[in-house]
């Protein structure tokens, strides 16, 4: 019979082992290859791409080029990390090697899959247009995630994608997948923890999300800028850059409407900018503070113009590309090409100059332990 203290022991290591199985994150939506894992990439680039998958296709994504796609986590996942910096890339290789060259096509700098603090806040759905720039027939897609807390890690998850509508033209000038925290693709550096991280080159599909401080994946200083949701740009980028809508998830592309950025659905595993020759690093934990008292929230007026530009004539037509509008603060959307459809923003956020922040609601605060 085992004594009290071995039968506590052993409890704990139960414990221990099903908080790590359960301690990470995997994409729903584009489908993953069969045996997706939910854990980091290892640090020595053992499994480095897609967790040296068997590339075996359960369900093939079907993209035409021009479409919304939706990226989606299931919704049992609960250790965001605190969010980070995520990216969507594509090769032409069927079943990639460590040789296999990825090329960005949509960036998101902070809130991904996440914009709460901590483990288990709101997963968002992410979307993104397919560019013209990608050649026709089947290639394979990456989301990868650079989480804000937590240990530095790299997160990778693959899936089959057959393009339709494409041209190839420009597909070598789009900018290098990002890597850090791993040995991989001559990559040195690692992430600082506790900011959301901007991409040296993130393309121009790219979405601002976090709530901040703001640092390059592999260097520099962090600034305080909030969300902003502008499209930024890359050199010798070919693909359209529009920011993507909420789309419908799944295995085809057939999403429509406009704006992508955080919309709550389920979580994300981490992607941070930087070229695949000279990767970025990732981000460890912080804590998170206690919520305010609320402040009356006003009913919606005119929609208000984002701090990064952009205006909107009856929430039907805007001026800048990318920026995120807000009607009142229950409504917001994303600039595309001139026109605007506004959506409900997330569950226990608001819209709000141009940014999609927490409300402030007045709860007792409780101690979070985070998953890791």
């Amino acid at each position: 019979m085992f004594s009290s203290m071995t039968q506590t022991s052993l409890f704990a290591a139960v414990l221990a082992m099903a908080s790590t199985t359960s301690a990470h994150m995997f994409i729903q939506s584009p489908v993953p290859f069969a045996g997706v894992s939910k854990s980091p990439l290892d640090p020595s680039g053992s499994n480095f791409p897609c967790q040296a998958s068997s590339y075996e296709i359960t369900t093939m994504n079907n993209w035409s080029v021009g479409s919304e796609v939706t990226v989606s986590f299931p919704s049992d996942q609960t250790a965001t990390h605190g969010g980070g910096s995520c990216q969507i890339s594509v090769t032409k290789d069927e079943k990639p090697t460590k040789d296999s060259k990825w090329k960005v096509i949509h960036s998101i700098e902070g809130g991904c899959p996440t914009t709460g603090s901590g483990n288990g806040g709101p997963l968002g759905t992410f979307g993104f247009k397919v560019p013209s720039s990608l050649p026709d027939g089947q290639l394979t897609m990456a989301w990868t995630w650079f989480n804000k807390v937590g240990n530095r890690e790299m997160y990778m998850n693959c899936a089959p994608i057959k393009v339709s509508g494409g041209s190839g033209k420009g597909f070598d000038s789009l900018p290098d997948m990002a890597i850090a925290n791993i040995n991989a693709g001559g990559s040195t550096c690692k992430t600082s923890e506790g900011d959301d991280y901007t991409f040296a080159n993130p393309g121009e599909s790219v979405v601002k999300l976090g709530t901040g401080p703001f640092k390059e994946l592999c260097g520099g200083a962090a600034s305080d800028s909030g969300s902003t949701g502008s499209s930024g740009s890359a050199a010798g980028s070919g693909n359209t850059g529009s920011s993507g809508s909420t789309g419908t998830s799944g295995g085809s592309s057939t999403g429509s409407g406009s704006g992508s950025g955080f919309a709550p659905a389920a979580s994300a595993s981490p992607a941070t900018p930087a070229t695949s020759a000279a990767p970025v690093a990732s981000a460890a934990p912080v804590a998170s503070a206690a919520p305010a008292a609320p402040a009356a929230s006003a009913a919606p007026a005119a929609p208000q113009a984002p701090a990064t530009g952009g205006s909107a004539s009856g929430g039907s037509t805007c001026s800048e590309n990318g920026a995120i509008l807000c009607n009142g603060e229950s409504q917001f959307g994303i600039c595309n090409n001139g026109g605007i459809v506004y959506q409900p923003v997330a569950a226990g956020t608001k819209c709000s100059n141009g940014a999609i922040t927490r409300r402030d609601l007045h709860r007792n605060a409780r101690t979070v332990i985070p998953l890791f």
